[in-house]
């Protein structure tokens, strides 16, 4: 390897290798993923490095206690999507909520969405199993389809190309949609690493960005010292999100914030809590204490944590989204601590996804327009008036 290449932390693209690589999947012809990984090598960037330093600019005054995050859209991307009517979507969206918002916010309102590039999803198993027949997990649309089919279910390292493909058009329509005075940041989990080791670019000054999204987050499944996601999100420059569980210890966040940011850079890390409304209040409070003094921002992930099952179907109920928000910007004030932002999985369409407010009023009627891959998200109505609802918290 070029010595030039490894930066002042020992860290260079590639070397997230050398380190245990949870959730992935097992493609059956490497030689097939490495053709891959030179192709996007050679491709053009989904988004430009000169805006990720944009938004590690204002992440940085977050850190300081000024302005809000409002990040959320797709539980997850689908190759299926129709590319310019799902951005005007989100824009559409992120205009009415920011309308609610802004009024209350002193400094910048930061809009990032889960789009152009949002395609892998962690599994909580490896296989599933439906009449007998046992396939692959659907691990998303970069990885593979979510037919239930043992071709379907095989993992194509082609999908990327698609995948990248897509972010490209994405983020560009994205960018024309709202122009560079009020830009809508991207962002998405950094799961499928051989896909983000290749768009991984240096700047003028040597330094290493993702540019697969503006801001990347680390997965609660994926968050472990040792893991080859924390090795790659510990060496570029951009944003980096952490989703910050019920199992992560107060003594644990310690030591993932020294390995993710060692040099206590303002704007580089968001914490993203997701404990579910019963356990926030036990949960939050010694890992906002753990946090103190660090440059570090905080936000709410008020979906995760408040899922149940009903069957094979996943069920989340509005009025548990909004205790969890309401008990962050309690529990942060009583600790002294800045409530920066919300993490949302939404949609702009009228789904009926989420139980509760101007959603379906039961489990019942959930089928009415059910179109998540994955997870149930916020329809318009439910999202739009979540943000009037923390505008309120933050008058």
């Amino acid at each position: 390897m070029n010595a030039t290449l490894v930066s002042n932390l020992g860290w260079y693209p590639a070397s997230w290798r050398g380190h245990r690589a949870r959730q992935m999947p097992e493609y059956a012809d490497e030689s097939a993923v490495r053709a891959v990984e030179a192709r996007l090598e050679g491709s053009a960037p989904v988004i430009r490095i000169e805006e990720a330093s944009r938004l590690r600019e204002l992440v940085a005054d977050l850190a300081g206690g000024r302005g809000f995050l409002l990040q959320g859209g797709d539980c997850a991307e689908s190759f299926d999507d129709p590319v310019a009517e799902q951005v005007a979507g989100i824009v559409g969206l992120f205009d009415a909520m920011a309308d609610r918002l802004r009024p209350n916010v002193v400094g910048p309102l930061v809009e990032t969405a889960r789009i152009a590039g949002q395609f892998a999803k962690p599994r909580s198993a490896q296989e599933e199993t439906h009449d007998g027949v046992t396939l692959p997990a659907y691990r998303g649309d970069i990885v593979n389809g979510i037919e239930f089919d043992a071709n379907a279910r095989r993992p194509d390292p082609q999908r990327m190309i698609r995948a990248h493909m897509q972010s490209v058009g994405t983020a560009a329509s994205l960018s024309a949609a709202r122009g560079a005075g009020a830009p809508i940041f991207t962002s998405h989990e950094a799961l499928l690493l051989p896909y983000e080791e290749p768009l991984t670019r240096r700047d003028s000054a040597g330094r290493w960005w993702a540019t697969s999204g503006h801001m990347l987050w680390l997965g609660d499944r994926t968050r472990q010292l040792d893991s080859a996601h924390v090795e790659y999100l510990r060496g570029i420059e951009n944003v980096v999100g952490v989703k910050c569980g019920p199992t992560l210890g107060a003594d644990e966040l310690s030591s993932l914030i020294d390995r993710l940011d060692p040099l206590g850079r303002n704007g580089k890390l968001v914490l993203i809590g997701r404990f579910g409304a019963k356990r926030i209040g036990e949960l939050l409070p010694p890992l906002l204490r753990a946090t103190k003094g660090r440059p570090v921002v905080w936000t709410i992930d008020p979906m995760h944590g408040n899922t149940s099952m009903s069957g094979k179907r996943k069920v989340r109920r509005l009025p548990d989204i909004l205790a969890e928000v309401d008990g962050f910007f309690a529990i942060a004030r009583a600790e002294g601590v800045y409530p920066a932002g919300v993490h949302l999985e939404m949609s702009a369409l009228d789904v009926t996804e989420c139980i509760g407010g101007r959603g379906p009023a039961s489990i019942d009627e959930l089928e009415k327009n059910w179109l998540t891959a994955c997870d149930p998200r916020l329809n318009r109505a439910q999202a739009i008036d979540l943000a009037a609802h923390v505008a309120a918290l933050l008058a």
